[in-house]
């Protein structure tokens, strides 16, 4: 097997560490593996044969993608040699960052990319700008709000965008890495998918689905329109997308949650991309646990403002929650086969 590749199908390690949705949150993704000792303070791998499994949505939303996405690739490779493992999972956001679908994108992820000239002239004509919307010269008037048409400016005119979808497209550093992530993978009783994996999905195996995955890349999609519709990448009810046991619990959802954890041979089902707090009784900032322990939901909304994020610790048979601050409260036992 290439050492480059992740082994999507294995034991259950002794430790495991499951973070959620990143929101382009790379200090928050510091702080997360620094306070459980995964890293040094100068950013070398110290966890051992831990194996942390970032359940994707890595890009979009906030300042720090670029870094939060190289640092998961500079650790990779090291915790691998310490016997450990990193496995970064694809998520829906990935996809649309790749293939030019920048709705979510914010001018700090563009101004990743940009060189420290682009970012001067940047600064300086914002600064001009926001001294017109504050009205001066003019010393007399009513001055409305600023705050969102400041920040359309600063959409319309971040610079790095071209550098951006350069190292994002098929040819690019973390484009290739992008398309490499695998879809899904198991670990003893435990599956791990970004959004939730449903019967029709299910029937094609953890290796099948990673063969499907491979088929949609090599199709060579310059854009996210160029992807089927019920292609794995945009099929609602697909892995990246699919939200259905996350929002509901009508007896047919929890009988094909049932079904697809029979067909990987697990019991359990790991997922990101709905957050708990759009479901009730789920709050920013915890995990929550549904359909009976079966199936427990990672993304807490992570980079929330007056929130320490929280991540999923597995080991010693049970699934703790862990913070920053070092509090750990058990979520549920992990099912044995």
């Amino acid at each position: 097997m290439d050492p480059g590749e992740a082994i999507l199908e294995r034991e259950l390690p002794a430790r495991v560490v499951v973070i959620g949705d990143l929101n382009a949150q790379a200090v928050v993704l510091v702080r997360l593996l620094r306070g459980l000792r995964l890293i040094t303070k100068d950013g070398r791998w110290s966890g051992g044969r831990t194996v942390i499994v970032q359940m994707g949505d890595v890009p979009n939303r906030g300042p720090g993608a670029r870094a939060a996405m190289e640092l998961l690739l500079a650790l990779t490779p090291l915790a691998r040699e310490a016997g450990g493992d990193i496995l970064w999972l694809l998520g829906n956001h990935e996809v649309l960052s790749v293939l030019r679908h920048e709705a979510y994108v914010t001018p700090e992820e563009y101004m990743e990319f940009a060189t420290q000239e682009e970012i001067e002239r940047f600064v300086y004509a914002r600064n001009r700008y926001q001294l017109e919307l504050l009205g001066l010269p003019r010393l007399r008037g009513t001055i409305p709000p600023m705050g969102g048409r400041l920040r359309a400016w600063e959409e319309e005119n971040a610079p790095g965008r071209e550098a951006y979808r350069a190292e994002m497209g098929p040819t690019g550093r973390l484009g290739t890495a992008i398309r490499r992530l695998p879809v899904a993978l198991t670990m003893g009783s435990l599956l791990f998918v970004h959004g939730g994996l449903s019967p029709r999905w299910a029937a094609h195996g953890i290796q099948g689905l990673e063969a499907e995955t491979r088929r949609s890349w090599a199709k060579a999609p310059e854009f996210y329109e160029d992807v089927e519709p019920q292609s794995i990448l945009r099929d609602p009810l697909g892995p990246l997308w699919h939200r259905v046991y996350a929002l509901a619990s009508a007896p047919s959802v929890r009988s094909d949650l049932h079904e697809v954890l029979a067909a990987t041979g697990t019991r359990q089902m790991v997922i990101g991309h709905t957050r708990t707090d759009a479901v009730m009784p789920g709050e920013a900032g915890r995990v929550l646990v549904r359909h009976g322990g079966r199936l427990v939901m990672s993304d807490v909304g992570l980079g929330d403002p007056g929130e320490s994020g929280a991540v999923l610790v597995i080991e010693k048979g049970r699934f703790e929650q862990w913070t920053p601050g070092g509090s750990k409260s058990q979520v549920v036992r992990v099912k044995a086969r």
